[in-house]
């Protein structure tokens, strides 16, 4: 049985065809172009009904909305396919027999078939006709809507200036002696990624085990007795850390080498005095084993230049090791900056906390949100250490200078931007790897998407590895609107121009990007499928770079204030009194663009806070100690170092 004869027999029964007897025309009329457009309506049709009903009986409207519009169309290119095949078949025919109108084929039925023969041909033909040409057809139609609209959406981010590729975010190479990372300790970091036979990436270390710093490079978590709690504590504390406590803990964890609460991971061991004596004194013995590397870091601390090798290529599958790394060193620092002021070296302690600056500071060329989050993190560790020494009146007025031009080049906002622009070419990069290694690159979305690791197949799951190329040309460009949107108001909230709109619009307004992803987890299509999976909810990202520019500043304030003591003996009775003698100019307010709130106390203290994340004066109130607000910024104050049961900024 050939396509012709199957495809002519299919159009003559009617009940297959749809149709009723009267409506099959003879043998020798045409096949019409109205009859092609009628089949086509009727089987999209059908293939919408039949598979949108389930989901609007299940209760999920919206996913049988896309469902039935995606059946339509697959069912449209069902009844094209065989519509059109049918038509050119019986049009040959019917010019054929009007060449010789007494062929006996005029109204001859068809020649019986065995059933076995008749149905094998009839099942290879179905396929071809009504799956596997209507498959492809219906991939065409979408890879051509997801070019064209991958095509509208280049000239317009081209049109507002934006570039979303990997390199023009990739920081440029870096010469050894400019380069901060340049230097022996971060060679155990060095490798090179290989693919295993499942497809799933992994990293094979050139010199030595992977993350050798966890045994040689690390503190211990901090003893229970100092650990900074979040809501208020239960016992008045003044903030400072506990050298005793800690001159214990390392005591402990080195004597007693015990086990840590990760499976075959054994906690740090340190050198120790022979006998105990002031604490400061062991804290700092103990801290010895790091100075080979604090040394190292603070010979290449003058470097210019910050390039750590990301393998940028690997996406969001590449290593980040610097990130622990830092962050241990920035508490290494911080520790040994307190021990070093209650040992009486002012001068070691704040080489130590500028160092701590300047570990945070390394990360500043790396266009990734998670190392831009550490970074807030390890200055906060560092701001620690420096309001120690304004507590105890240990800095002097040129360690104060120091402090407040370190703090100066502090810029939050750009490195938030420059993090968010880096995370919308990664996810780009990400995208175009699976437009053109679908396959490769499916092998590795569940290490960055929300897929199961039980092994269950799930419809989501499988999607793409179905979907044509457009419908992932349609989820880069959600993902890059969605990043755009992020941007967009990232960079209105992170002018300092504009912060009295911002105040006027953030309580009743929500980042775009969250709105965004919020809509996309209701409206869920093919169309949105990846983007759910590589979209952060980043708009928060932009709240903690306020927070840390907002104590960046208020530092900047706190060294003038005690450079203004130094000086007179006294706390000023207002902040104006700081400039020019302490401060060029007094920072406004980040969070409100005003002058912050200032106040003297009777202890010889002082309260300076901003008005915080509500953009309103609470009297300095940090947190309510209320279920409702326990956990809410109201104001962000600077710390006292007077014992109280609230929490503190940092």
């Amino acid at each position: 049985m050939s396509l012709s004869e199957f495809l002519l027999r299919w159009n003559e029964r009617p009940v297959l065809s749809g149709f009723v007897r009267r409506s099959i025309p003879a043998r020798t009329a045409r096949y019409s172009w109205g009859r092609v457009l009628v089949v086509t309506a009727i089987v999209a049709g059908l293939f919408a009904v039949l598979l949108g009903t389930p989901f609007v009986i299940l209760g999920e409207p919206l996913m049988a909305s896309w469902i039935a519009l995606t059946a339509a169309e697959f069912g449209a290119c069902v009844g094209l396919s065989v519509s059109l095949l049918s038509r050119l078949c019986w049009n040959q025919r019917a010019a054929r027999l009007a060449a010789a109108p007494d062929s006996p084929e005029v109204t001859a039925p068809w020649p019986q078939r065995g059933f076995f023969l008749r149905f094998c041909f009839s099942l290879f033909y179905t396929v071809i006709v009504g799956l596997v040409t209507p498959l492809l057809l219906f991939h065409a139609i979408e890879n051509m809507r997801g070019a064209w609209a991958w095509r509208q959406l280049r000239a317009e981010l081209k049109a507002k200036g934006e570039c979303y590729e990997l390199s023009c975010v990739i920081p440029p190479p870096a010469r050894d002696e400019d380069n901060f990372f340049s230097t022996p300790f971060w060679q155990q970091f060095v490798y090179r990624q290989e693919i295993l036979p499942n497809g799933n990436p992994t990293n094979i270390w050139l010199h030595g085990p992977g993350f050798a710093y966890a045994t040689n490079f690390t503190l211990p978590e901090a003893p229970e007795t100092t650990k900074r709690v979040a809501g208020f504590s239960k016992e008045p504390t003044d903030g400072r850390v506990d050298l005793a406590a800690w001159a214990a803990h390392l005591r402990f964890v080195t004597t007693n080498t015990g086990k840590g609460k990760a499976p075959n991971w054994t906690q740090p061991t340190f050198p120790l005095p022979a006998t105990p004596g002031r604490p400061a004194d062991d804290v700092l013995f103990s801290l010895s084993k790091f100075d080979a590397t604090l040394a190292e870091f603070a010979a290449a601390a003058s470097r210019p230049r910050n390039r750590y090798p990301i393998h940028y290529e690997e996406g969001f599958l590449a290593a980040l090791p610097n990130l622990a790394a830092m962050k241990a060193g920035a508490r290494i620092c911080q520790l040994r900056a307190v021990a070093r002021l209650a040992a009486g070296d002012s001068d070691g302690a704040a080489a130590d906390t500028l160092l701590g600056y300047r570990l945070g500071e390394s990360m500043n060329e790396e266009p990734v949100l998670i190392s831009q989050l550490v970074r807030f993190a390890m200055d906060a560790i560092a701001h620690h250490a420096l309001w120690e020494g304004l507590a105890a009146h240990r800095w002097n007025d040129a360690q104060l200078v120091a402090f407040q031009q370190r703090l100066s080049q502090l810029d939050y906002g750009a490195a938030i931007l420059h993090a968010f622009e880096g995370e919308r070419a990664l996810g780009n990069d990400a995208m175009e790897s699976m437009v053109n290694h679908r396959l490769r690159a499916l092998t590795q979305l569940d290490r960055v998407g929300n897929y199961p690791d039980n092994g269950s197949i799930t419809f989501e799951a499988l999607m793409p590895v179905l979907m044509p190329s457009g419908w992932f040309r349609q989820n880069q460009i959600g993902l890059l609107r969605g990043y755009q949107m992020t941007l967009d108001h990232a960079r209105m909230v992170m002018n300092p121009a504009n912060r009295k709109e911002r105040l006027a619009t953030q309580n009743r307004q929500n980042d775009p990007a969250d709105d965004y992803l919020q809509q996309i987890a209701v409206n869920r299509s093919p169309f949105n499928l990846i983007v759910r999976m590589l979209l952060p909810a980043i708009g928060k990202a932009t709240d903690k770079a306020d927070r840390a520019q907002t104590i960046a500043q208020m530092a900047i304030i706190a060294c003038a204030l005690e450079r203004h003591r130094l000086a007179h003996g006294t706390f000023p009775a207002t902040l104006g009194e700081l400039a020019p003698a302490y401060l060029t100019k007094v920072p406004t307010d980040w969070m409100s663009g005003e002058p912050f709130h200032y106040q003297r106390t009777e202890d010889g203290w002082f309260r300076l806070w901003s008005v915080g994340p509500d953009g309103k004066d609470d009297g300095g109130i940090y947190r309510e100690d209320t279920k409702a607000r326990r956990m809410q910024d109201l104001d962000w104050p600077w710390p006292s170092p007077v014992p109280s049961r609230e929490p503190r900024l940092f």
